[in-house]
């Protein structure tokens, strides 16, 4: 009995001893983040000697910073100070064309002219103002032009708007030539005409045959002409007799002309 007792009693001085040395470790670590990071640590010793130790760090705050950059874009429109206008421009009437354009501030009083290039015309005019316009044309023969009257355009180019304006032209003009029929009342003895002359002012000369006191010719439009009448005898014998002055001066629309010729 005596001998179980004692190894009872060493059985629990062992366990005492070894509770005695046991050194019991833990370690915590917590970590937690915000403006400013702090971390903390903690160490505890069970046993002889017993002791805690705790460290705490802090970080700075940390700043962020967060930049946005925004772009607007502002169109502004400006009123033009000067507009291009251009177009075409002709004539209905043969052999006549346009020569130029002319453009009259009716405020002012200045002039803009634009020559006409391949049948079409282009002038920068000031902005905001009334032009009274008008068309110069001309024909195939040097006393042949004319200037006509359009009107006033408007040039007016808001804000925004384009910078240039369309203007187109077309008018009737007389013929460059007319065709003439004529009838010659003028009589000789012994004598009749053959051949009728009309020589322009210009020393320009137009013949036509005469046959049966008849004629047709073509002449050009817008002339005086001096008249010649050239006559043939039954002996063969011609000679020739200066008629009346005539006028040719026909206007829009003129499809032939018939001609008196009677004796000076």
């Amino acid at each position: 009995m005596l001998g179980v007792f004692v190894v009872l009693t060493l059985i629990f001085a062992s366990l005492a001893l070894a509770q005695q040395g046991e050194v019991n470790t833990s370690t915590e670590t917590t970590t937690v983040t915000s403006t400013a990071t702090t971390t903390t640590t903690s160490t505890t010793t069970l046993g002889p000697p017993s002791t805690g130790t705790t460290t705490t760090t802090s970080s700075p705050p940390t700043t962020s910073t967060s930049t946005q950059t925004k772009t607007q874009t502002t169109t502004t429109f400006t009123t033009p100070t000067t507009v291009t206008v251009f177009g075409l421009a002709s004539t209905v009437g043969e052999g006549t064309h346009v020569v130029s354009l002319t453009f009259t501030n009716t405020g002012t009083g200045a002039n803009y002219t634009a020559p006409m290039s391949n049948g079409g015309f282009s002038v920068d005019l000031p902005n905001g103002a009334v032009y009274h316009v008008s068309v110069q044309w001309a024909g195939n023969y040097s006393w042949q032009a004319g200037v006509e009257d359009r009107g006033d355009l408007t040039v007016n180019m808001s804000a925004g708007s384009m910078m240039a304006q369309s203007y187109n032209v077309q008018f009737e003009t007389p013929p460059t030539a007319v065709a003439v029929h004529g009838t010659i009342l003028w009589t000789l003895p012994l004598a009749y005409p053959y051949k009728i002359v009309y020589t322009a002012s210009d020393g320009e000369s137009f013949d036509a045959t005469v046959q049966n006191a008849t004629f047709s010719t073509r002449l050009p439009n817008l002339m005086d002409y001096h008249v010649t009448v050239f006559w043939q005898y039954a002996d063969g014998s011609t000679d020739y007799l200066v008629g009346t002055n005539q006028i040719v001066s026909e206007g829009v629309g003129v499809a032939g002309l018939d001609l008196v010729v009677m004796g000076a």
